[in-house]
């Protein structure tokens, strides 16, 4: 999916290599996507930190696109992906690791993964849902900042769409938004401008690691945590992650806290969006 240059090291013979390793690396189907015409590269879409599984998408030549969902536990789950949410109102399936055709996919797909599994879907015929879109933005420079939490504005051009953050965020502190609209109550999908270059090229041979983690509470619930991947080359260039947060209530009277979770500091953090 991230249609990379394709480099083996191991040697190609079946008396050194096992028959399966072999069945993987030359699997017709999953070179095309790699190597794919059009070379865009498949974007991070929705995470579930606590469950343990992402999705990905991205374009593929001929109108076509490819869905990643990767189960990161050890052990079997079942994932649900609302394809509406991600833009997708139908298409035509194909399985590509399984090698079968699946038909037409729509609405929330019931995904049983087994443990380390990605799932690999080829989209044809893809009819567009209409996309998500918000009323307002929510500047995380202008929300209520407590503990060691502080707002600071960037150079021109970085720290997108604001031109400034809320750098800072430990276990102690808290940047907060009141009156934040959503059109009817439950879940909802928020996407949150973030800027993290906490890359760990020094320690990584120490099982050092880029995420940084953030919690989210709507009105008061239970805080859930969200591990941020590196956005982009430096500390102004901001990245979007894409989530889902429950406890929404129609109307303006929603209250969206974010936190700094455990040990080490928050992602910096720029604002967010409702998406309905």
């Amino acid at each position: 999916m991230n249609k990379s240059p394709l480099i083996i090291g191991a040697a190609l013979d079946a008396s050194r290599i096992s028959p399966a390793s072999l069945e993987i690396m030359s699997n017709k189907e999953v070179i095309a996507i790699n190597q794919d015409v059009l070379a865009k590269q498949a974007q991070l879409v929705r995470r579930y930190t606590e469950e343990e599984w992402d999705v990905w998408l991205g374009e593929l030549s001929g109108s076509r696109q490819i869905v990643g969902i990767a189960n990161w536990k050890n052990d079997s789950q079942t994932a649900t992906l609302d394809l509406a949410t991600l833009g997708i109102a139908s298409a035509q399936a194909r399985d590509v690791w399984g090698a079968k055709d699946l038909g037409e996919v729509f609405g929330a797909q019931s995904i049983d993964l087994a443990g380390h599994e990605l799932r690999l879907w080829l989209l044809s015929d893809v009819v567009a849902s209409t996309p998500l879109k918000a009323s307002s933005y929510h500047e995380a420079a202008k929300a209520s900042i407590t503990g060691s939490a502080s707002a600071m504005s960037c150079a021109t051009g970085t720290c997108l769409p604001t031109g400034s953050k809320v750098g800072d965020i430990d276990s102690s502190a808290s940047v907060v938004f009141s009156n934040v609209s959503a059109q009817s109550g439950g879940k909802k999908v928020i996407g949150v401008d973030f800027v993290n270059y906490d890359y760990a090229f020094t320690t990584a041979w120490d099982y050092g690691d880029n995420t940084r983690n953030m919690t989210i509470a709507v009105n008061s619930g239970k805080p859930k945590r969200w591990a941020f991947p590196l956005s982009g080359g430096d500390w102004d260039e901001s990245g979007r992650l894409t989530v889902e947060s429950d406890g929404f209530v129609q109307g303006t009277a929603n209250v969206v806290a974010f936190a700094g979770f455990g040990v080490g500091l928050a992602p910096d953090l720029v604002g967010f969006e409702v998406l309905e």
